[in-house]
């Protein structure tokens, strides 16, 4: 049985940032004590909030790579989309930002270099865009490489590093397994911001969600042609309000303690990388962890945090999390689910829900039906605990993971992209119960 709240924190903080940081970082733990006899699993809350302040809220100057794909699988109205976003990007930028454009098929070529976003620079950039012509194969390889010294020629300090890339993600020459290409995009591009905009309803969409997820952005699909112009201007214009960036996340286990998931992620030696957090944004992560028998007072893990700010600076935050053993049954029993199971609910809900999807695409129905069947199932058993409007959220997020689930496995292709993205935003958004 999932139980009550409450974190013991080791005061003070060490290396915690100053009061006036943008972002501030709060931690729970699930249940306020632990059966001497069996220890078991509980999950530790961590929330961050980007406070609004007339000093968050400034725009950030940013550095800009947008990369485009022209391979002959994107073709037509595909490229008419890939056009009108790159445009949007181009018509956001600020005389403080710098932008480059590469574009490839079988090979990549810097279309527009690293420049300041003067007028000039931007009537000659949209020129550019319009020339472009659908041909040959997809080589995303040469692609990032071709993007990392433009990255590198437009970083400087203060200004905030974001990769977009707009394709349908159809590896096919250079390297062209995804986790290779997963692994490169991380060696060459260090701690800018990528997110990716799936184009086409045949976009991988596995590997362009994990490409943002693993690099702090965002995996955006969207079908409606005449939006996508917006969307990728939203997309610029948070990057533009960061005030917290490059955020990543460590939980050392004490001994015994094991942690065995940060919920919504993969785990990674050294941590994970969480979203970018703009100015009045709230980010939530959930980790998992098993907890050995004991007594008293125990640690159980370290939390360390880092983050770069508006300013390019880096913060940290540190603290750590303790339980509390007790033998008394009345104190075991008189805890109660609280607000902490319910989001891990969801959170574990849009990890089948990912998982349900990953086994869809590579046609492994059978497990594809048992994840299903695991979202329905995680809702009821915390609804049956949970008050009203909880439950009715529960309920809700399983009911529209269901047939978003039932229509991918139905072949919409449209149902599995957008679950796909949501499902990878959906476990740090905390949830209103």
């Amino acid at each position: 049985m999932l139980l009550a709240l409450a974190l013991l924190i080791s005061a003070p903080p060490i290396s915690a940032p100053p009061i006036s940081a943008p972002l501030r970082v709060t931690t729970q733990l699930e249940r306020s004590f632990l059966p001497e006899s069996g220890g078991g699993e509980v999950y530790l809350q961590i929330d961050l909030v980007a406070e609004p302040s007339r000093e968050s809220a400034r725009r950030v100057p940013v550095n800009a790579v947008l990369i485009l794909d022209r391979s002959g699988s994107m073709s037509g109205s595909k490229l008419d989309r890939a056009r009108e976003a790159a445009r949007a990007l181009v018509e956001a930028l600020g005389p403080k930002d710098r932008f480059a454009i590469v574009d490839f098929s079988d090979g990549a070529r810097v279309l527009v270099p690293s420049s300041a976003a003067t007028q000039e620079a931007k009537v000659s950039a949209l020129a550019a865009i319009a020339r472009l012509q659908a041909d040959g194969g997809t080589n995303l390889s040469a692609a990032f490489e071709a993007a990392a010294p433009q990255l590198s020629e437009g970083r400087q300090q203060g200004r905030v590093d974001k990769l977009v890339l707009a394709s349908d993600g159809q590896a096919n020459q250079g390297i062209s397994a995804r986790p290779a290409l997963l692994r490169l995009a991380l060696q060459l591009f260090g701690g800018a911001t990528v997110s990716s905009f799936g184009i086409g309803e045949d976009y991988d969409e596995q590997f362009m969600t994990r490409l943002a997820v693993q690099a702090g952005g965002r995996a955006r699909y969207v079908s409606d042609g005449a939006a996508l112009a917006q969307a990728f201007a939203q997309e610029f214009s948070r990057a533009a309000a960061a005030v917290a960036h490059d955020v990543r996340l460590e939980v050392r286990p004490f001994k015994n303690v094991q942690v065995e998931r940060v919920l919504g992620f993969e785990a990674a030696a050294g941590g994970v990388r969480l979203p970018d957090i703009s100015a009045g944004e709230e980010r939530r992560v959930l980790v998992k962890l098993r907890v050995p028998p004991g007594r008293g007072t125990a640690e159980l893990a370290d939390i360390n945090l880092t983050f770069r700010d508006a300013s390019g600076n880096e913060q940290k935050v540190r603290t750590s999390a303790q339980a509390q053993y007790t033998a008394d049954a009345g104190k075991l029993d008189a805890q109660q689910p609280n607000r902490i199971t319910w989001q891990a609910a969801m959170g574990e809900m849009a990890d089948a829900a990912a998982d349900a999807l990953k086994y869809q695409a590579e046609n492994r129905p059978a497990e594809a039906r048992r994840a299903e069947a695991q979202v329905q199932t995680l809702a009821a058993k915390a609804s049956m605990s949970a008050p009203a409007r909880a439950a009715h959220l529960l309920q809700e997020r399983a009911s529209e993971y269901g047939l978003q689930l039932f229509r991918s496995g139905e072949g919409g292709q449209v149902a599995r992209k957008k679950l796909s993205a949501a499902t990878a935003e959906d476990s740090t958004i905390p949830a209103d119960f």
